[in-house]
Order: C-alpha cells, then structure tokens, then sequence
C-alpha cells in the first residue's frame, strides 16, 4: 500500500499531454492509455496524451496538432491509430485508415515514424501521407521532403 501511494504521489504512470484536437466532424473516439475501450468523445481543444490511441469512423475526419512543434495529422474516415513519443522517437502507429501529415522538422535527436502492422516509415520534415488498408496494403504518397520507408515482411 505505500508503494502504490508512493507511485502516485511521483506521478509515474501519468501520460504527458502531447497534441490537442484542432477540429473534428462526427464522433470521434479516443482510448487513453490503459483503457480497453474508446469510450471518449474527442471535441476541439481535446488534450491528446503519450499513448492515447483515436478511432474516426465512416464520415468523420480530425485534425490534431502536437503541442512542441506544431506538425499537423489530418485524419480521414475509418481511422485507428496510436500517438506515441519516447525521448527520441515520435511514433504513430496506424492500424488503418488514411491520414494525412504535415510534420516539421524534429530536434536532432528526434526521430518521427510511422508504423504500421506491415511497414515502417522514417520521416524527415515533410509531407505525405500514409493509407492502410485492413488487407496488409500499405500505400505512402510524399508531397513534399524524404520519407524512408521499409516492409517488416521483406526487410526491404
């Protein structure tokens, strides 16, 4: 029992606020890390925190914007993905759908990826965006900088 109050009087297990909802259409849902289930409304203003998952259904869209360096993530229709930042790594992981990403430029020491159950991509200040379909079809489309992308089936 003190170790439990210990561990929360720290804070540990508590997720730091990384992006905000900047506009969303319909009912999306987010999932806060350590919950089963989405089972919250994201509105405008919605703080999205390290490891909060998003779901946007059939005819629905969102845009969030991460709070440090402003990239932006539109995200389409039938959407399911993760946000997830280490010290050196922002991640989204995308289990499907279509999102569309502005990224900034990240601190030297900082690295934005997009995972998918099939592919891997390592984004260097740009802008694309990334499809998956629930059939193991990955599809990036680059507008603008470098994307570095490898298939976790082939090692290629």
């Amino acid at each position: 029992m003190i170790i439990f109050l210990s561990l929360i009087i720290l804070g540990v297990g508590k997720s730091e606020m990384i992006a905000s909802m900047v506009k969303t259409k319909g009912d999306v849902m987010i999932k806060r890390l350590g919950k089963p289930v989405y089972n919250e409304v994201a509105k405008p203003g919605t703080g999205i925190n390290n490891g909060d998952a998003l779901e946007v259904g059939s005819q629905e869209f969102a845009v969030a914007i991460y709070l440090d360096d402003r990239s932006i993530v539109k995200i389409k229709e039938n959407t399911r993905f993760q946000f997830i930042d280490t010290p050196n790594t922002r991640t989204i992981n995308i289990e499907l759908g279509t999102i569309l990403n502005e990224i900034k430029k990240q601190k030297k020491s900082k690295v934005f990826r997009i995972e998918t159950p099939v592919s891997v991509a390592s984004v260097k200040g740009t802008k694309f965006a990334v499809v998956v379909n629930p059939s193991g079809v990955d599809q990036f489309y680059g507008m603008e900088g470098f994307v570095e992308i490898m298939n976790l089936v082939t090692g290629k």
